[in-house]
């Protein structure tokens, strides 16, 4: 829930990288229970897990293993920006400066640490007379596997990446 005087954007499901996955994405992202595709593109791209809780102590309501919920809220008292994950459109009332697709780092065995998700514009540009993968630094698109985690594959697609869109107001 979003605090007193604060308006709820969206909620859905924590996101993030599988546990003992090496690359990919250090985020723990918020995913929309209404998630919205910009493509139907599904190859090369990094999957994406539900996040559960872990040993929360024994007093809580939660238990182990319950899946972790998420809310995007916003208090109109300040100017905002926000990445709209798994959603190409702003809510009502915001501006969209640019949509794009959800990208970090690719799973492999051989890299240590995660890096930042970025929204990347889907009109994106290249540095002129690049293209010959001489840079080792490569961020892949992220798509959600929820046939083998706990997110639902309603409303989800299994493998298929995910859009964003950079709102402010």
């Amino acid at each position: 829930d979003c605090p007193s005087g604060a308006v709820e954007l969206y909620s859905g499901r924590a996101a993030g990288t599988k546990h003992d996955a090496k690359g990919v994405t250090s985020d723990h992202l918020c995913l929309p229970d209404n998630p919205r595709y910009g493509s139907t593109y599904t190859e090369a791209a990094s999957p994406l897990y539900g996040v559960q809780y872990q040993r929360w102590p024994s007093s809580s309501p939660r238990a182990d293993y319950d899946n972790m919920p998420c809310v995007v809220c916003y208090l109109a008292t300040r100017s905002a920006m926000f990445v709209h994950q798994a959603s190409y459109l702003c809510p009502s009332g915001w501006s969209r400066e640019y949509y794009g697709y959800m990208m970090s780092d690719a799973v492999r065995s051989d890299r240590q640490g995660r890096r930042s998700t970025i929204c990347v514009d889907a009109n994106a540009e290249a540095v002129p007379g690049t293209g010959a993968k001489t840079n080792p630094s490569r961020v892949l698109f992220l798509s959600v596997e929820c046939t083998k985690s706990e997110l639902p594959c309603t409303p989800y697609v299994d493998g298929r990446i995910l859009s964003c869109a950079v709102c402010t107001k």
